[in-house]
């Protein structure tokens, strides 16, 4: 589940941004020959500068991110890069640290803090470099759409994804083997899913949902498994409805989103999937990873097909009319408007993106959604790489923005949480969360 961001650490950020301006430092008003100018370039020809990169990065990522950087800067002759990595708290922390004097040059960002961050100004806005340079990551063309969107504000590219990892369903073979039900391919639509569901949920007696003496208190394995993750959101796109639109409508209310919101309902009250209580006792993934639970959706870059025997990942079900589209979820990186050295950041942030598209899973380029090039790179997801790809082309990211978290808010506190732990009817509660969440975007 994604961390609610405080609306008063926005607004802190948003008055150190416009105190910063007023004062006539390289504050979000600038242009980029402004901050060509005032935001610093490299230093003296031939002495390498040193950059500060802030990263969530926890102990086994760091060592790995370390190898990627002791490499770029042996080769290069602009910059050393100096690795900041500590998951706690990561989004106060970085707003602390831009909205003092010594922040860093390079920062991990999400696709939701890109967003605020591109309209708020504290990001370098690094179009021009990119039209400049002919490195493979700077060639903007090359990326999926909608990685590029959080970073894009005004038609101005304010930072770089460097993951695109769409939403996989992830199966259990053994137990589908041993269910009789055959793997997920394309043509699988919701009936498809619960039907392979239903199969795989059994009691301890071995009766499935449905069977005579089937007793829903003594189930031993279920098919499916959710906790508000996957996102309903989804689920309505599946079904050709939005929960979001550009000119900041909610339309919840229409036929798509209830039928879709009702599906996510029906599941969540079982039996096909764990009660609340259960998934919290056992743990979300855990019981996929024990055998308990028979489907499991995450992300591309999870390891559940490579640590798990007998797993592999495959594309989401579509909805009831065959609309394809899955939960893309993207991260990059950013300049600090206020950097010191913008050439040498700019030129790190290329090279470190082309970097960690080489290292993780799922790059955001389209030149390198190549199944062989994929397999070198991952060999341990092999197996899952073809799925992987075909859903890079559904993935779609939230329509973020600088008022998106409290439309989130909105949305998880007033409408899936009373569905998901209590049991609500979305129907009961669709009239009421509608005006809240447009009252918000206006």
């Amino acid at each position: 589940m994604k961390k609610k961001f405080s609306m008063a650490i926005i607004l802190v950020l948003a008055v150190s941004l416009l105190l910063s301006a007023c004062s006539g430092n390289n504050g979000g008003g600038a242009s980029q020959g402004d901050q060509n100018e005032k935001g610093g370039q490299s230093a003296e020809p031939g002495k390498k500068v040193e950059l500060k990169l802030t990263t969530w990065a926890g102990a086994d990522e760091a060592k790995e991110l370390q190898q990627l950087l002791d490499e770029l800067n042996e080769k290069s002759t602009t910059y050393t890069i100096v690795q900041d990595s500590n998951p706690a708290e990561y989004d106060t922390r970085l707003i602390t640290q831009l909205t003092g004097d010594s922040g860093p040059d390079l920062f991990w960002i999400s696709a939701q803090r890109a967003a605020q961050f591109s309209s708020e100004g504290a990001m370098l806005d690094i179009t021009d470099r990119l039209k400049s340079s002919d490195k493979p990551a700077a060639n903007v063309d090359d990326y999926y759409e909608s990685s590029l969107q959080p970073f894009t504000h005004d038609g101005k590219v304010y930072g770089l994804p460097w993951l695109q990892q769409p939403v996989m369903l992830y199966v259990n073979k053994g137990l589908f083997d041993e269910a009789g039900v055959a793997y997920p391919d394309e043509t699988w639509t919701w009936e498809q899913f619960t039907d392979a569901a239903t199969k795989l949920t059994k009691d301890k007696n071995g009766k499935h949902p449905g069977e005579d003496g089937f007793d829903e208190k003594s189930v031993v394995q279920w098919g499916f498994t959710l906790n508000g993750w996957p996102p309903s959101q989804m689920f309505i796109w599946q079904n050709g409805g939005d929960v979001l639109t550009e000119d900041g409508q909610s339309p919840i209310d229409s036929p798509e989103a209830k039928e879709a919101l009702n599906f996510y309902s029906e599941l969540v009250k079982g039996p096909l999937t764990p009660s609340q209580q259960i998934v919290r006792d056992r743990g979300f993934d855990k019981m996929f990873r024990d055998g308990q639970v028979a489907m499991f959706m995450g992300g591309a870059a999870d390891d559940l097909d490579s640590t798990v025997d007998n797993v592999q990942a495959f594309m989401v079900p579509a909805g009831p009319t065959g609309i394809h589209a899955t939960f893309g979820d993207i991260l990059g990186m950013g300049i600090n408007v206020n950097t010191k050295n913008a050439d040498a950041a700019f030129e790190a942030l290329v090279d470190l993106s082309d970097a960690i598209h080489h290292w993780k899973i799922m790059p955001p380029r389209k030149s390198l959604a190549d199944l062989a090039t994929l397999q070198e790179l991952h060999p341990k997801k092999s197996h899952s790489l073809e799925a992987i790809i075909s859903s890079m082309e559904y993935a779609r990211p939230y329509r973020y923005s600088e008022k998106y978290p409290e439309w989130e808010n909105i949305y998880w506190t007033q409408l899936m949480d009373p569905i998901i732990n209590a049991g609500t009817d979305p129907e009961k509660l669709i009239p009421e969360v509608k005006p809240l969440l447009e009252s918000v975007m206006k």
